[in-house]
């Protein structure tokens, strides 16, 4: 009785205090692992979760107890991945750096983004507004030259006095002989009356030379049928040519001229009768190299649809009026067409007119720049030369005159990078001179410029100030309007043309798609200057200038010297 006593002590004792010892070797195996564990577990000093991370606790039922003799309830331990190693305190606060690194990291990047976004946005309120101001500076001194050069004439009368034409030379007193060059290209139906016009000059020592092309069997025809009407009157010279363009043409008739100066005449152009005896009078009065007269474009538009053509008038008339004045006085004359009148041997020292789409343009720049030439200009609506605007705005058969303000533009590009103007002798000069050259496209820019200055400084808050002086461009803009209303008045009256009331309208209410059509040409010119794109376009002619009567009455032999 005393032992059964004692082993139920024993066995109570053991209960409570933990499992039974294990009755075999295989279970004194699991118990030490267990036991090793757990003394593993309290050195570290791992948390109750860390525990459960490496050892794993099932209860056994009953009923699987049959199996482990002796433990009604039986601890299975998981052991851990091969290989791996439980973190120490020191590894654990490694890792936890490493977190803390990553999330400042984190968001040092976002501080970061921010702040540049903040920097950006100041800069872009601080840069809209200075680029406004240069913007509108810029647009400013481009209208502000413009309007400066329209009234230079005006606004000097001293000046302006020096474009009168002296007294004629008389006949009989003439000693100075001259040269006309006529090219022509598919000009059949108008080079007629041009030639009737040259033999009724006044003055008694002048040639004529017709300079064709082989293939234009049409104007060769033409020219033949005229010298069998007047014989020994002009001469012609016939060229099979590589190149397009007017220069090969001249310089292939410049050899046949004994005039002592020589002068290019389109095939469309009516000459006054009296030109000749006033050239000779200038040259004798100033001595000059080179005689620049007016050439003056006649129709204004006799349908809505040729809204242009009186922009386009009045943009020779302005130009040789005052413009020329200024660069005469300047010492650089980009030379104009027509009725320019060149010392021939001057002429032939420079090796002719230069390969150039504007070959008159062209021959300026190279007498002006590298020859020290004397150029003078005149002006009278009573000597200009007539020419006609052209037909229409894109169609090249009839004539476009946005394919020829490209092809202007391109032959004035080409000249201000052959930088042939660079060679003038002052500073001022060499500004003056790159700045005639490049304003086709300067003005482009200013055209792409100021309406969209304008749109933003009205989309965004801008100081008042800022906003005021985006519309000082207007003001010379209002001045060289005003001027060209005034011109188209003076036009109707110099030249007996009648001005209508669209041709008003059209200038105060379509200058600015004017002023896109050349911005359009300029962008054409100068991606063509930057293809080499060398084509050659000829200005259709319909004869829209001439008027019958003056045509029929120069067509009588009886008027003609």
């Amino acid at each position: 009785m005393g032992k059964h006593a004692k082993s139920a002590r024993r066995a109570t004792s053991s209960h409570a205090q933990g499992p039974a010892l294990p009755s075999s070797r295989g279970d004194l195996g699991v118990s030490l692992a267990e036991q090793a564990s757990r003394s593993r577990l309290t050195r570290t000093g791992h948390g109750l979760s860390h525990a459960l991370s490496q050892l794993h606790v099932t209860r056994v039922s009953h009923a699987d107890s049959a199996a482990m003799p002796g433990l009604g309830l039986e601890t299975t331990i998981h052991k851990p991945p091969i290989g791996s190693v439980p973190a120490s305190s020191h590894d654990r606060q490694q890792a936890g750096l490493a977190v803390a690194g990553q999330v400042q990291a984190r968001w040092l990047r976002r501080a970061l983004v921010g702040a540049s976004i903040a920097a950006m946005a100041a800069v872009a309120l601080t840069a809209i507004p200075v680029a406004l101001f240069l913007i509108a500076l810029y647009n400013l001194a481009i209208s502000g030259l413009e309007a400066r050069w329209r009234f230079y004439a005006w606004r000097t009368p001293q000046a302006a006095s020096g474009l009168d034409w002296p007294d004629p030379v008389m006949p009989g007193e003439e000693e100075m002989s001259f040269s006309f060059i006529v090219c022509a290209l598919y000009e059949a139906d108008v080079i007629g009356d041009t030639l009737l016009g040259l033999l009724s000059q006044t003055h008694r020592r002048h040639q004529i030379i017709v300079s064709l092309r082989e293939h234009d069997t049409e104007t060769i025809e033409a020219v033949r049928a005229f010298e069998r009407k007047y014989p020994d009157r002009i001469e012609t010279v016939i060229g099979r040519y590589a190149k397009p363009g007017k220069h090969e043409q001249l310089n292939g008739a410049l050899m046949y001229c004994t005039g002592d100066a020589v002068s290019p005449v389109d095939a469309e152009d009516d000459v006054a009768p009296e030109l000749l005896a006033h050239v000779e009078a200038l040259f004798r009065k100033t001595g000059a190299d080179v005689v620049q007269g007016a050439v003056q474009l006649m129709n204004l538009g006799r349908q809505p649809k040729q809204w242009f053509q009186a922009h386009n008038v009045l943009e020779y008339q302005i130009w040789y009026s005052g413009r020329m004045l200024f660069q005469v006085d300047a010492g650089f004359v980009p030379l104009g067409g027509n009725t320019v009148f060149t010392r021939t041997e001057l002429l032939r020292e420079a090796g002719g007119w230069p390969d150039s789409p504007t070959e008159d343009c062209a021959a300026g720049v190279l007498l002006c720049s590298q020859y020290g030439a004397k150029v003078v200009a005149a002006y009278s609506p009573q000597l200009a030369t007539r020419e006609e605007a052209p037909a229409t705005v894109f169609s090249k058969d009839k004539g476009s005159i946005f394919w020829q303000r490209v092809r202007w533009i391109e032959g004035t590009c080409q000249e201000l990078m052959r930088g042939s103007w660079l060679k003038m002798p002052t500073l001022r000069q060499k500004i003056l001179a790159g700045y005639i050259l490049a304003a086709p496209i300067l003005q482009a820019v200013s055209c792409a410029l100021l309406p969209v200055a304008l749109i933003t400084a009205l989309a965004l808050k801008v100081p008042e100030g800022l906003a005021l002086f985006m519309y000082t461009p207007f003001v010379p803009m209002a001045l060289t309007m005003t001027s060209m209303l005034a011109g188209l008045h003076q036009f109707g009256r110099d030249y007996a043309q009648k001005v209508m009331a669209r041709h008003y309208a059209s200038i105060i209410l379509l200058t600015p798609l004017y002023q896109a059509l050349l911005a359009a040409a300029a962008v054409v010119a100068v991606h063509k200057y930057l293809k080499k794109d060398n084509s050659w376009y000829r200005t259709g002619r319909s004869g829209e200038h001439r008027d019958s009567t003056i045509a029929a009455t120069l067509s009588s032999p009886g008027t003609l010297a």
